[in-house]
């Protein structure tokens, strides 16, 4: 893999991290004003199993975005280790087809079959 390669894959990391972390800050931010909103108001009981529901949603997004987060550092932690793109199963190289949709990657699409057809 080139430096320039390299690079293209930081910066989409990088910039996927951002987009991640504006989004757990938006729906922190509609946590609260559900909360703020359930406080302020008598619900009944459809209102108060919309909130519930939301606010599970959110919480489970947040779960799932900070998986992400910690797997797109895992990925950074890689490129400055000269590790990245290589298949931690077999020790190929991860096609750029695979890591243009999914940068964080850490097997290649062969190995990621055989791992969930055992699941």
């Amino acid at each position: 893999m080139t430096k320039k390669d390299i690079e293209h894959y930081k910066k989409l990391l990088n910039s996927e991290k951002e987009e991640l972390l504006k989004e757990m800050m938006e729906s922190d931010e509609a946590a609260r004003d559900i909360l703020e909103n359930d406080m302020t108001h008598v619900n009944d009981t459809v209102d108060e199993a919309t909130s519930t529901i939301t606010q599970t949603l959110l919480s489970t997004m947040n779960k799932n975005n900070q998986q992400k987060i910690m797997a797109i550092e895992a990925a950074l932690r890689r490129i400055s280790e000269n590790n990245f793109g290589k298949c931690i199963t077999c020790g190929e190289m991860i096609t750029k087809e695979r890591l243009e949709t999914v940068p964080w990657a850490t097997k290649c699409i062969k190995c990621k079959q055989k791992e969930e057809k055992k699941h």
